[in-house]
């Protein structure tokens, strides 16, 4: 009987340490904060991606793998997902603002 207490008591400790910060005040606000990051970093990533696509292209260009007509295609494209993805950066970071 004994032990049960023992270890329901040990069992109730060991939630409540777990769970407190689930019902922390500022929990939801650093959850909020934590995504925003995450999303930037996202968008951070993908611009990155567009920028060593965009040299790449132009490698490809430069070495004859590519034909100009070819080439200028696939600039505008990447040129305006790149832009897209900057002008999504500066609204994330507007709104934090």
């Amino acid at each position: 009987m004994i032990v049960a207490l023992v270890v329901a008591g040990l069992a109730v400790t060991v939630a409540a340490v777990v769970l407190a910060p689930l019902f922390r005040p500022d929990a939801q606000q650093a959850e909020r904060a934590s995504n925003a990051l995450s999303a930037e970093q996202d968008l951070n990533t993908r611009h990155a991606m567009a920028l060593a696509a965009l040299r790449d292209l132009e490698d490809d260009r430069q070495t004859g793998k590519i034909g100009d007509a070819d080439y200028a295609a696939l600039r505008a494209r990447l040129e305006a997902r790149a832009i897209e993805l900057m002008k999504s950066l500066d609204g994330l970071a507007a709104a934090r603002r």
